[in-house]
């Protein structure tokens, strides 16, 4: 294991090339133990919204995002970051995005990837604030084989 990272709803550890995120003992009646190879995950952001608590959210295909994540934990692949643990945090989301750099980087030249639909999701993550403009930026660019 690379990082490990556990806050109310869930905790999240980190392999070489894949995570498991588990439900707290509260929550296991609303969620499952996960396991996301990395190449899987289409972005992790951290999210800080005005006065509650930060969390780290890990995206991927087909998952639904709402408003409400926070609370959902595992189920929404969140995990709430406890005071002192932003480090942490930001560890687990830099590895991701270099893991990801580097198997895009290996391949040979990039053919469009998704549809308009996912370009709508991906820009409503990012209206909502659970991606940055710039990875949004980037992941439109792969999308659309730019």
């Amino acid at each position: 294991m690379i990082h490990e990272i556990s806050g109310g709803t869930s905790s999240l550890e980190l392999y070489d090339d894949y995570l498991v995120i588990k439900p707290s003992n509260v929550q296991k009646l609303n969620g499952h133990t996960q396991t996301i190879p990395l190449e899987q995950v289409v972005t992790i952001s951290i999210v800080k919204p005005f006065l509650r608590v930060p969390y780290l959210q890990v995206i991927t295909p087909g998952l639904k995002t709402t408003k409400k994540d926070n609370v959902k934990g595992a189920a929404a692949n969140v995990v709430l970051i406890q005071p002192g643990k932003m480090k942490t945090a930001v560890k687990i989301r830099d590895y991701i995005a270099s893991y990801k750099s580097t198997r895009n980087n290996r391949t040979a030249s990039p053919a469009p990837t998704g549809s308009i639909d996912d370009l709508r999701q991906l820009a409503e993550l990012r209206d909502s604030g659970v991606i940055t403009t710039q990875e949004f930026e980037a992941k439109k660019k792969q999308i659309l084989g730019l």
